[in-house]
């Protein structure tokens, strides 16, 4: 599989450099460049429609969503629309858009999972749903249903951090609030991935004592959003027109919680209710869990995240193709412009077309688990098309 990166300002920017990339670009294997699938990333809503017709002209299949931060391996591209093209094979993969109109979470992601594996007999699943009022913790729970509890999911939340609006797009449909997915042909389609935050705890363990959702009402029997703001400090909430308190987003201080594995999952706190004090954490909790908060977070932070794609290249994939980052917007905040070393780092492993954005949450493996849904982590995705004779 071929790939290349290419941004612009607007769609008509993109269309010329899509047709310079196509027309300038005899490949070194002699052939020419024909891609039939584009990774696209916009900030502005309104440019859905002309990239689908631009796109769908040319006969490439899209993977569309909105994303304010996002970048390749040339860095940051904040406000541009970037795309990464593939000439994957056709048969090798399959685009699907399951609106959350008139369905649940899990029926969305049930309904991927049963596409997927009547498709392939081994799918992948690369996805960004969008819309933060679902529960994602659904989303991954029916397609493991549907597809196993072992497959492969990796991804990010989709939107804008601001709030949290946004549209996913592929060349037949779009959608405000919608499960997006790459469905990919894992005998056919090599992937390497896997879901690291690098965090390191502190403190004493917490138990969730008392909630409802995704809302925790109580730890350790005092009200949730006191023992918060005991240690992040009352200047973390902000209140909005609607008078709930919000937690920002870049606020680098996760919840780890406790894994039967001993490796912890990360899950932000998002917002809280004044008038029950109760904190609603990303991912959802349930009484009794258990979790640790975190330190800030260092340059030990960004090293670990740039050792397992090189632990990879090592073990299991020494050639890929593309890279695929989803990056909590979390880790955006936290480290500012030193985030641009974490983007090099994973870029420069194996030195191929890269894109990705800075999400709302991610999906991915932490270990040798199933995949699951969390909060300040970087799920990567590097993927390697088989040749014939592999």
């Amino acid at each position: 599989m071929n790939a290349k990166s290419i941004k612009g300002k607007t769609p008509s920017e993109i269309q010329k450099a899509l047709e310079e990339s196509i027309s300038d670009s005899s490949l070194s294997d002699g052939q020419d460049f024909k891609p039939t699938l584009a990774i696209i990333m916009i900030s502005n809503m309104d440019d859905a429609e002309s990239l689908r017709s631009i796109f769908g002209t040319q006969g490439i299949a899209i993977f569309g969503l909105t994303a304010p931060q996002k970048f390749t391996e040339q860095g940051i591209n904040p406000g541009d629309i970037v795309v990464l093209v593939m000439d994957i094979k056709p048969e090798n993969f399959k685009v699907i858009l399951n609106d959350y109109e008139g369905s649940s979470a899990y029926e969305a992601g049930y309904n991927a999972g049963i596409y997927g594996k009547t498709a392939f007999s081994n799918p992948g699943f690369i996805i960004s749903p969008l819309d933060f009022r679902v529960s994602n913790d659904e989303v991954t729970r029916g397609l493991t249903d549907a597809a196993g509890q072992d497959i492969m999911i990796a991804g990010g939340v989709s939107g804008d951090p601001a709030d949290f609006s946004g549209v996913i797009f592929t060349s037949d449909a779009s959608s405000k609030g919608g499960l997006l997915a790459l469905i990919l042909d894992q005998d056919k389609v090599a992937i390497s991935g896997l879901a690291v935050s690098g965090w390191k705890p502190v403190g004493t363990t917490k138990k969730i004592t008392k909630c409802e959702g995704d809302w925790a009402l109580t730890i350790d029997n005092e009200p949730a959003m006191h023992v918060i703001q005991r240690f992040l400090g009352n200047d973390i909430v902000r209140t909005n027109s609607e008078g709930s308190g919000f937690i920002p987003t870049d606020l680098g201080y996760p919840l780890q919680f406790e894994r039967a594995s001993g490796n912890a999952i990360m899950k932000p706190a998002l917002f809280f209710n004044p008038a029950d004090q109760s904190v609603m954490i990303a991912g959802g909790v349930n009484e009794g869990d258990q979790f640790r908060f975190s330190l800030p977070p260092d340059f030990d932070v960004i090293d670990k995240v740039v050792e397992t794609t090189r632990n990879s290249k090592e073990k299991e994939m020494p050639v890929a193709d593309v890279l695929m980052v989803f990056s909590c917007v979390g880790r955006l905040g936290t480290f500012g412009p030193l985030i641009s070393t974490e983007i090099e780092g994973l870029a420069s492993t194996w030195g191929k077309p890269m894109i990705g954005y800075f999400s709302l949450g991610e999906f991915g493996k932490l270990d040798k688990g199933r995949c699951e849904f969390q909060g300040t982590t970087v799920s990567w995705v590097a993927l390697k098309e088989k040749q014939s004779h592999d």
